[in-house]
């Protein structure tokens, strides 16, 4: 029993004399989801990056074992004696370096992040980002997204965010949710708005919105709840029918090419019972949510009034016009509720409603 008993003392500590590399050496790493950042504008924004690469993204994308060497305790000391050396990818090596699981970056650091992020080459990263976000257990929540939506609006990227939704399961960017796909519909209009609704930029606009519409067609960017499915919104609808509505004016003599305008008009008003038009919002800053989507849809029905397809359709127009007049009265009435610190500072429902409304 003594004999037995000392036999597996000394294979045990044969364990503990086993040389770290052998824990390491069982494969190769080749995940897709450890990122390489392109180099952006900023050193400081290329060292955040990095530091998130090697401290979280590399680790979560290596095995359980090498984990472990790198975040216990009791294998510090010993790694820093005999480094060991991984390859990620085909040919990038890797050497492991005790870490603190405490220090790791958090989620919550995207946000110092994506602010250094001011060229579309910086944004370029986002994707990756983003997707060794989720391989990492990071999710970010939807009002982050939402965030995330708006910065890349002023950075001229929202191309990027469509390009991010295509690869929604890597991502996390699904329209499936209203508010995420309203949010991204929302800076397609303050680009066209911001250039008149003329020109290129309003062309660009049009054309990202048609690829996110077909895009919500997928089963993982729609919703079940009707109510809440963002190609049913009236919002969105409202958006397509203002940007095609100011190309038709502007490039086509006001002709309603392809007759887009009028399928968006008529969508428009078969979905209008989904929408947000009741007027009962009593703080400001709800009030203020519902002028962003009801000034930009007040807007899509006037300017498609002055196509030459729809002003002649007296059905489709007696019934524009009657929501024209509802919109009207409604957004009025939500404008006249701004505090007056708000009238002095305008919020972005209230800037809409003083740059585009005209009773």
């Amino acid at each position: 029993m003594a004999q037995n008993a000392v036999g597996r003392l000394f294979r045990c500590q044969s364990c503990f004399r086993q040389p770290l590399t052998s824990f390491t050496q069982t494969r190769n790493y080749a995940h897709d989801a450890i990122p390489k950042f392109s180099p952006t504008s900023s050193p400081e924004l290329d060292q955040m990056l990095n530091r998130f690469r090697e401290e979280l993204f590399i680790p979560f994308g290596l095995g359980q074992q090498q984990r472990r060497l790198m975040f216990r305790q009791k294998y510090a000391d010993k790694l820093e004696e005999e480094p060991v050396t991984v390859t990620i990818g085909e040919d990038e090596k890797f050497q492991l370096r005790p870490m603190d699981p405490q220090t790791r970056p958090r989620k919550e650091e995207i946000v110092p992040i994506v602010k250094l992020m001011k060229t579309t080459k910086d944004w370029q990263n986002i994707i990756p980002f983003l997707s060794a976000l989720r391989m990492s257990r990071r999710y970010l929540k939807p009002s982050r997204l939402e965030w995330l939506v708006r910065k890349a609006g002023d950075a001229n990227a929202l191309g990027i965010i469509l390009e991010c939704a295509k690869q929604s399961e890597r991502t996390g960017i699904f329209f499936n949710e209203a508010d995420l796909a309203k949010r991204f519909f929302f800076e397609l209009h303050e680009k066209a708005q911001m250039a008149d609704f003329r020109g290129e930029a309003t062309s660009k606009a049009l054309g990202l919105a048609r690829q996110a519409v077909l895009l919500m067609e997928a089963p993982e960017h729609s919703n079940k709840d009707i109510q809440r499915d963002p190609k049913r919104q009236p919002f969105i609808i409202g958006v397509l029918l203002e940007l095609s509505a100011a190309r038709a004016l502007n490039e086509f003599g006001g002709n309603d090419e392809g007759g887009h305008v009028r399928a968006y008009a008529e969508r428009l008003l078969a979905t209008w019972q989904f929408g947000s038009f009741d007027g009962e919002a009593q703080k400001w800053a709800d009030i203020d949510h519902l002028l962003q989507v009801n000034v930009p849809v007040w807007n899509g029905i006037k300017l498609a009034l002055q196509v030459h397809g729809i002003a002649g359709n007296k059905a489709l127009a007696t019934s524009l016009k009657a929501r024209l007049d509802e919109l009207s009265n409604l957004i009025a009435k939500q404008q006249s509720q701004a505090p007056e610190k708000v009238q002095q500072q305008p919020s972005m429902g209230y800037k809409q409603a003083q740059l585009l409304f005209k009773k």
